[in-house]
C-alpha cells in the first residue's frame, strides 16, 4: 500500500473523512506521494507528487478515474519508467506499492503544496499549447527540476534543484545495474 496525501479539495472528492487517521509508513521505496485535483476545460485531472524525487503522474480525475486511481497510477507509472528505461526490483516494489491501493492522509509539507501547485500550473500550460496526451507531458516532466530542502545540494551540477529521473535513478535502481565508466581503463583512441 502506498500512501497518498491529498489536498482537501481531493479528500473530499475521494470521499475520504476531513481528518483521516495518520497511516504507518509503508515499505516501498519511493515513500509518500501528494495528490491534488484540478480543472482544464472542466476536465478534471489529478496530478500526484512524489515527495522523494519529485515524479508526477498525471491522471483523469473524473468519477471513473478516482475510483480506479491507483490503477492509473500503477499503469502511467510503469509505462513512463518502461520509456526511460528504469526497470528493476525497485520499480517492481513501487509498482506492487500502487496495486495494493493508497493509504490516503493529510498533507503536511508545504514546500511540496508549492512543487505540486508549480506542476498543476505547469500542465495547464501544456494541454493548452500543445497536442501531446497527459501521460507524455507527464513523462517529459521527469526530465524538468525539483527542489525540496530535505534533498540539499546537487553535488553534480552545484545547485539546489535536482532532475527527478536522476532521483529515481538512485532510489528504484541498484548500484550494479548503474555501470560507472572508468576514463583509465576505456581504451586509447587514435
Amino acid at each position: 500500500m502506498t500512501v497518498l496525501r491529498c489536498t482537501a479539495k481531493l479528500r473530499k472528492r475521494l470521499k475520504q473523512p476531513a481528518k483521516p487517521p495518520e497511516p504507518e509508513a509503508q515499505a516501498n521505496p519511493l515513500g509518500e506521494w501528494y495528490a491534488d485535483i484540478d480543472f482544464w476545460r472542466r476536465q478534471p485531472f489529478v496530478v500526484m507528487l512524489n515527495a522523494a524525487t519529485g515524479a508526477v503522474p498525471v491522471l483523469p480525475g473524473n468519477a471513473a478515474g478516482l475510483r480506479r486511481l491507483h490503477e492509473h497510477a500503477l499503469l502511467q507509472f510503469a509505462a513512463i519508467c518502461e520509456h526511460v528505461g528504469l526497470r528493476g526490483a525497485g520499480v517492481d516494489a513501487e509498482l506492487h506499492g500502487f496495486d495494493a491501493g493508497f493509504s490516503y492522509a493529510t498533507t503536511r509539507d508545504r514546500s511540496l503544496l508549492a512543487s505540486l501547485n508549480q506542476r498543476k500550473f505547469g500542465f495547464w500550460l501544456a494541454l493548452e499549447h500543445s497536442d501531446r496526451p497527459m501521460p507524455e507531458t507527464a513523462a517529459q516532466d521527469w526530465n524538468s527540476l525539483f527542489k525540496h530542502p530535505a534533498l540539499g545540494r546537487n553535488e553534480r551540477y552545484n545547485m539546489e534543484y535536482h532532475r527527478p529521473l536522476d532521483l529515481l535513478r538512485q532510489r528504484l535502481m541498484p548500484a550494479a545495474d548503474v555501470l560507472p565508466f572508468n576514463r583509465a581503463a576505456a581504451p586509447a583512441s587514435r
